[in-house]
C-alpha cells in the first residue's frame, strides 16, 4: 500500500508549482504530512530507517499544525524535492513488511 500512497503525494507536490488556490495548499499540507507519516511507518517496519527518518522530516515540514511559512518561491523546490522523495519511495519500495509483491497484506 506503500506505493499508491507515494505516488498520490507525489502528483500532488508536482501540481503544487501551479498557481492554484490557497485551500489547495492547506489540504497539501494535511495530504503529504499523513502520507510521510504512512510511509515512514512502513519503511521503518521494514528496516529502512533512512528513508523512514527522511519522510518523517518530510512530514514535520509540511505538517498543518505548526505550519512553515515560505514564500512561493521557496516552496516551489521545496515541493519538487519531495515529490522527488516520494516518487523514489514508490519505485524503490512498491510492497513493505507484511504485503507481498502487488502491495496487498499477506496477513489474514
Amino acid at each position: 500500500m506503500t506505493r499508491p500512497v507515494a505516488i498520490c503525494a507525489s502528483v500532488a507536490l508536482v501540481i503544487a508549482i501551479l498557481s492554484l488556490p490557497y485551500g489547495y495548499y492547506q489540504v497539501l499540507r494535511l495530504g503529504v504530512c499523513a502520507a510521510g507519516i504512512y510511509c515512514g511507518v512502513k519503511l521503518r517496519s521494514a528496516g529502512e530507517e533512512k528513508w523512514a527518518y527522511g519522510l518523517f522530516f518530510v512530514a514535520l515540514v509540511f505538517n498543518p499544525f505548526l505550519p512553515v511559512f515560505l514564500s512561493r518561491a521557496t516552496w516551489m523546490p521545496i515541493d519538487l524535492v519531495c515529490a522527488a522523495v516520494f516518487g523514489y519511495v514508490a519505485y524503490k519500495y512498491p510492497a513493505t513488511a507484511g504485503e507481498g509483491r502487488s502491495g496487498i497484506s499477506s496477513k489474514p
